[in-house]
């Protein structure tokens, strides 16, 4: 079992740019073996291995489980890191289930250590047998390819390197390799209680797969899942090509793609796209489902320009004339809530992303800018002081060079501005409410600069 771990990993480049190691160690038979055989192999892959326990305090069990890790890794002389959390108290807290919270918890403390101690990767020990579980687990769930791809050796989880380097082995395999190097695991009780739906495709589905229909069920289904992952990657590749083809602006808080570009794509990528989009946006594709993307079909087919549906981690998609854009709602800009007066010849610092300058000065010294976040008005005919505030329902102005008057929400509308965006635009007014300035859209005509102009009044939008 030594030759083919090494084997493996080298084959698959687990550690080849790695020089620490974080090993997750519940003190079970897989990790347990894990541990042993990286501590083996140690000095020839030119690794420092360390290695971390969460303890949930879900059985009686756990400290007990806690104290052997650390007792294995003190004679061994490896760096031992550990944590107890409350698990029973989270999961009331959020109502959350207990593998889910489970998961969260773990996976929250490997990351805060391989951050805070510059680990390149985490190590854990999945093996052949968990990887059909999972197989299994995703298709009753409705998973795609992806999801029937299972457990991948190397693979990056929110922004953590991961690997899996006992996928080649079973569990009995590993039992073996525990017995013959008496390395007495402790086991968990609670993998013999069907609670948990891994535990009853383990221990009430494959038993009667394997007595009744095929003895290497889960051989079988891993190396299909192999198959299926190559395949995966194909396609993956694909939609990243045509995600680069279509995208037309792309942040941590939205993605805007071409609406009429990405139409003409086949639905197989689409789909992907927008899976693709979401792990951007989210960093995990956790909680997205083929509901959400259903329902992103649907807007498409409606066409309604403005209109919008709201997925999953507080992700809304909509359609803003000819694009389709992905955002996260709370990191969108709030609306002012109070008005904000303006002192002249000075710096207003609006939100943590925006600042309005202002500034005063001889018609004379004054030359037009080409800067479109600025606008210019006639000092004297301003009804001082200036405010800024959001807009609200019916309000108008004349646009500079008309003579009528002209709706907010209709400019906007033949600016083409998002939707999303509009609650977010500033106005600037006057001591009787009259709009000046739609920034950074459209100024006044009332307050334009004329050959009999005295003074001007610069103002200009700055974003940090």
């Amino acid at each position: 079992m030594e030759a083919e771990f090494r084997n493996f990993i080298k084959k698959n480049k687990l550690v080849a740019d790695c020089k620490k190691l974080l090993l997750a160690v519940s003190g079970g038979p897989d990790s347990l073996a894990m541990l042993d055989l990286f501590y083996k192999l140690r000095k020839e892959l030119n690794l420092k291995i360390a290695v971390a326990h969460l303890d949930h305090m879900l059985r009686e069990e756990s400290r007990s489980e806690a104290e052997f890790v650390e007792n294995f890794t003190k004679n061994k002389d490896i760096e031992f890191f550990s944590k107890q959390v409350n698990l029973p108290e989270i999961i009331r807290k959020h109502d959350s289930s207990a593998e889910a919270a489970a998961r969260e918890e773990r996976f929250n403390f490997f990351k805060e250590l391989m951050l805070t101690n510059n680990f390149d990767l985490l190590a854990l020990a999945h093996h052949r047998d968990d990887q059909a579980e999972t197989v299994l687990l995703n298709l009753f769930r409705g998973a795609g390819l992806q999801g029937l791809s299972g457990i991948q050796a190397a693979a990056e989880v929110k922004g953590i390197k991961v690997i899996h380097p006992l996928l080649n082995f079973s569990k009995k395999e590993i039992l073996n390799y525990c017995d013959q190097n008496n390395l007495e695991p402790r086991f968990d009780s609670s993998n013999q209680k069907n609670i948990y739906s891994r535990n009853v495709i383990r221990n009430e589905i494959f038993p009667v797969v394997e007595a009744k229909i095929n003895s290497k069920a889960r051989e079988v289904i891993a190396r299909s899942s192999k198959l299926l992952a190559a395949e995966n990657k194909f396609l993956q590749q694909l939609a990243l090509k045509k995600y680069r083809q279509i995208i037309k602006a792309e942040s941590n808080e939205k993605i805007t793609v071409d609406l009429n570009q990405f139409k003409k794509t086949d639905q197989v990528l689409q789909r992907r796209i927008y899976r693709l989009i979401y792990e951007r946006l989210n960093d995990t594709l956790e909680n997205l489902y083929l509901d959400h993307i259903f329902e992103i079909e649907k807007l498409i087919r409606d066409k309604q320009t403005g209109r919008g549906v709201d997925i999953a981690a507080g992700i809304r998609v909509e359609i803003s004339y000819s694009n389709l854009v992905f955002l996260k709602k709370e990191k969108l800009r709030e609306g002012l809530i109070n008005k904000f007066k303006i002192g002249l010849e000075k710096e207003i610092k609006i939100d943590e992303e925006r600042s309005l300058k202002t500034e005063i000065v001889d018609a004379a010294d004054f030359s037009f800018s080409d800067n479109p976040q600025q606008a210019v008005f006639d000092y004297d005919k301003l009804q001082l002081p200036l405010f800024i505030r959001n807009r609200k329902d019916g309000d108008k102005l004349r646009p500079l060079g008309m003579r009528g008057y002209k709706k907010v929400k209709d400019i906007l509308i033949d600016k083409k501005v998002p939707k999303y965006e509009r609650s977010q635009l500033l106005l600037i007014v006057d001591a009787a409410d009259n709009i000046v300035w739609l920034a950074p859209y459209k100024i006044s005509d009332e307050y334009k600069i004329t050959k009999e102009t005295d003074k001007v009044l610069i103002l200009e939008l700055k974003y940090n």
